[in-house]
């Protein structure tokens, strides 16, 4: 980082970190500053009553798995093998059996397909699988025409990587290894959670809202239902990765879609990718602060970040955020496993990252 090559520099946001950690508001903390040129500062955070979580741990990273499917899939449309304007429904005709309106791997990764969330609790908890989750979803149907408004939607990310799959003729996890996670040397991200034996770290679960089911323990870690979720491979939620694995695909997105001498995306690319697309309530909703920005598989800053507006990033509802500014020469990751539970301790982190900054 040419600005701060001193990891000391950062002291107030690890210090930040560590306070959240101690102060139980979120179960363990790892943190990473990097930039262009390599990493800065890692550090882990764990409580001494509590599971040992170092620097390798692998953890859930929710929706932070979007950015990282949609630059595999901006991979195949660049290199002329899947076009982001094709109708999914060329590759899945059971949508329009079931009547939806034509939508495109674009309006899924601008959260722009009309489409909504499906009660995933539920699908869990009634004993669904992917084919199940993947049948309610088409049956949901559509609450507006494709590209007409935005809403923040997860199911529709497993539409896409199933077009995916029969376009190429093979698991989509094989293709995200093949397009980015090999090239990047991304080692330890999988949708496979048993893979990261021990280094894999707990997630606490209440209800997918941060609040506690009934007969719940607040802040229980609930084992069977990560499990349950995880069986589902979520193309928008579902993998899971470490911190350095984190900083080697936020890098080499920093470095404009290459890494090690490897290019995974031409920079024309990524610059499609991170600018604005989507607003979600802005001129309507009454407080700026709610609003959402979007861009391609990559959120956007809003009204009270410190961030420029060249940045982009991904949070995920389990306490993770990456985030990449190129006017900073920074990559910030914050990973930890508290289910709705760790955004304001996120933001707190980063603000005062930008706080050390020039």
């Amino acid at each position: 980082m040419a600005a701060h090559p001193d990891p000391h520099a950062f002291d107030t946001a690890f210090d930040i970190a560590r306070r959240g950690v101690d102060d139980g508001t979120v179960p363990f903390a790892i943190v990473a500053v990097a930039g262009a040129e390599g990493l800065v500062r890692l550090e882990a955070f764990a409580p001494p009553d509590g599971p040992r979580i170092g620097t390798n741990a692998v953890c859930l990273l929710a929706s932070v798995t979007k950015p990282i499917t949609a630059t595999a899939v901006m991979r195949l449309a660049s290199t002329g093998r899947f076009r982001l304007t094709t109708p999914l429904s060329t590759w899945l005709p059971e949508l329009d059996a079931a009547g939806l309106a034509p939508f495109t791997a674009w309006h899924v990764l601008t959260h722009t397909t009309g489409i909504t969330d499906v009660d995933l609790e539920k699908v869990l908890l009634e004993g669904g699988d992917r084919a199940e989750y993947l049948r309610r979803t088409i049956a949901k149907g559509q609450d507006w025409a494709p590209g007409s408004r935005f809403a923040y939607t997860t199911n529709t990310f497993d539409l896409l990587a199933e077009a995916v799959e029969r376009a190429l003729d093979r698991p989509f996890e094989e293709v995200l290894r093949l397009e980015l996670l090999d090239p990047l040397g991304m080692t330890a991200t999988t949708f496979d959670h048993t893979r990261a034996g021990g280094l894999r770290a707990p997630v606490k679960v209440g209800r997918w809202d941060g609040t506690v089911s009934e007969g719940a323990a607040d802040g229980a870690v609930a084992e069977p239902v990560v499990a349950a979720y995880s069986s589902l491979q979520l193309a928008g939620g579902g993998l899971w990765s470490s911190a350095a694995d984190l900083v080697r695909f936020g890098r080499a997105m920093l470095r404009g879609g290459e890494l090690d001498g490897v290019r995974v995306l031409g920079r024309p690319i990524v610059d499609l990718m991170t600018r604005e697309v989507t607003v979600n309530g802005l001129g309507a909703m009454p407080d700026r602060l709610a609003d959402e920005h979007y861009a391609i598989g990559w959120g956007k800053p809003g009204a009270a970040s410190a961030a420029s507006p060249r940045a982009f990033g991904h949070g995920g509802v389990s306490g993770t955020r990456l985030w990449i500014d190129p006017a900073h020469d920074l990559v910030l990751v914050y990973l930890t496993g508290s289910w709705g539970g760790a955004r304001e301790a996120i933001d707190d982190v980063q603000m005062a990252v930008y706080g050390a900054i020039g």
